[in-house]
């Protein structure tokens, strides 16, 4: 087994009276970034812990897993979430539905293809497919709107990276930062937004002490540092032909890191049990965040249609 699994996991909304309550995973996007965390902020924005039985997880290098020097790879990341599931499985008795956000739902897709008896279904929001595509997206959005608003700042920036790939932290955190001021990444947030909530959600959660939340925004790098060069030829509309569970593709039309175009070229490859691609129109990389209510509505309609 690649990782203890109770290590670094919360379980919330658990009813021993009960025991028929589906068990949501959520895997946070990334990399780098943990979701123990946000337990707080998507219970009230949500409201899964009525519905589900919900496991927070800080997968691989991130949050409460964070181990130095321990090593870091897509393979890995993958071992560790079927070795959750596995976990989840003999503990709650049935298939665990996950809902992964970004690269986490990359990794989700990886281990349902690895193991589909662990999945009952997939919800891969904002998910990165073909990451040579997406790259080139968010620098050339990124470059042409600063051009078209005339920040000088941002065209010396970007300019001074040249165009993708991106592989080391600077570059990637450069185009990042701009795609999200921009509103690639958020419709409701800018990059000081996002961080600024980041950091909040860490100090204010009762699961991480001080020294944790500092370890886990250094860790952020380290994991940064590790993946980039390995995703970033990621493909999986050539990767993933078939899947054996059902999956539902949550796209913001305004998502510019991880555009729509890649997610629509993937569900109209993919052979799968059932598939469904549903549009957030008023989204951009994080639908669950922007538009919480229809995101919630989803989940509900997912796992009542996969108990008929």
């Amino acid at each position: 087994m690649a990782v203890d699994p109770p290590e670094a996991i919360r379980i919330r909304g658990a009813d021993p009276a009960d025991p028929a309550k589906p068990v949501l995973l959520l895997m946070q996007m990334g990399p780098g970034l943990p979701i123990i965390n946000e337990a707080r902020r998507l219970e009230r924005l949500l409201g899964l812990e009525e519905a589900f039985t919900v496991v927070y997880w800080d997968q691989r290098g991130t949050g409460l897993a964070l181990r130095r020097d321990a090593p870091i790879s897509v393979d890995l990341m993958v071992e560790d979430t079927v070795a959750l599931l596995e976990h989840l499985r003999d503990r709650f008795g049935a298939k665990t539905y996950i809902a992964g956000f970004s690269f986490g739902a990359t990794f989700a897709t990886y281990a349902a293809v690895r193991r589909p008896d662990l999945v009952a279904a997939l919800v891969a929001v904002g998910m990165d497919i073909d990451m040579p595509f997406a790259e080139d997206n968010a620098y050339d959005f990124a470059l042409r709107t600063a051009r078209q608003r005339g920040n000088r700042r941002a065209i010396r920036q970007l300019e001074a990276i040249g165009r993708p790939p991106h592989v080391d932290v600077k570059r990637f955190t450069t185009r990042f930062h701009w795609a999200a001021d921009f509103g690639g990444v958020a419709t409701n947030a800018n990059r000081l937004g996002i961080i600024r909530a980041l950091v909040v959600s860490l100090l204010r959660s009762p699961d991480y002490s001080l020294a944790d939340a500092v370890r886990s925004l250094r860790g952020l790098t380290r994991a940064q540092a590790a993946l980039l060069p390995e995703l970033a030829t990621t493909d999986l509309v050539g990767a993933v032909p078939r899947l054996e569970v059902p999956i539902v593709l949550v796209q913001g039309r305004h998502d510019e890191v991880a555009p729509g175009a890649a997610t629509q070229r993937f569900y109209d490859a993919l052979t799968a049990p059932s598939k469904e691609l549903v549009w957030f129109d008023n989204s951009a990389h994080m639908p669950h965040l922007e538009e919480p209510g229809k995101f919630r509505e989803l989940l509900v309609n997912v796992t009542a249609h996969a108990s008929r």
